[in-house]
């Protein structure tokens, strides 16, 4: 019997490790979770979970929506029911309970009916809203014009990750999140 081949080698390189997040949150704290949706076979779609206090499958999505050859626009779920659409997140990791003095669940959930909305409510959708949602960043041969001698550059591609990434720190500046969120965050981005 031949003997298996050998594991791959290590990469020297720790997986991220999400924060430890206690199930239970202080009295009137939110659970903001991250969301991933699977991309297959692109970068997975991220975006932010605040779960109403009455029921878990209920809340509000955060997310920056659209493609890097369009561009992206700030949308808000209000209300949402997290099982009643097709697109489940294939994950859902806990970020941190945030007090609730940067939240208004009644406006957040308009009251009970669904809404998509892209004008912030409440202290946290403001901070995050303070980040600008990538502009178009893929380009196509006729979008550019090219002359002579003229040197191509990177492109940095900006998507729906690269907003999570950069509002986490603008929340960890206007001290809702820890800084722990952001570096995680920003430690297992695409």
């Amino acid at each position: 019997m031949p003997l298996p081949p050998p594991a791959p080698p290590s990469t020297g390189k720790e997986e991220p490790k999400p924060p430890n997040v206690a199930s239970e949150g202080p009295a009137g704290a939110y659970l903001v979770e991250l969301l991933i949706f699977n991309g297959w076979p692109f970068k997975d779609h991220w975006g932010y979970w605040v779960r109403s206090h009455s029921d878990p499958n209920i809340g509000v999505e955060l997310h920056a929506t659209g493609d890097v050859r369009n561009g992206f626009e700030f949308q808000i779920k209000r209300n949402h029911d997290i099982h009643e659409t097709c697109e489940c997140p294939s994950t859902k990791i806990p970020l941190q309970w945030v007090d609730g003095k940067h939240f208004d669940e009644q406006a957040m959930l308009n009251n009970g009916t669904f809404k998509l909305d892209n004008v912030p409510v409440c202290t946290f959708e403001a901070s995050a809203h303070k980040v600008k949602v990538p502009e178009k960043s893929l380009n196509t041969v006729n979008d550019a014009t090219i002359s002579e001698g003229m040197i191509s550059q990177k492109v940095d591609q900006r998507n729906c990750q690269t907003w999570i990434v950069e509002s986490a720190d603008q929340l960890v500046k206007d001290q809702i999140f820890s800084q722990e969120v952001a570096t995680y965050l920003r430690a297992i981005e695409q």
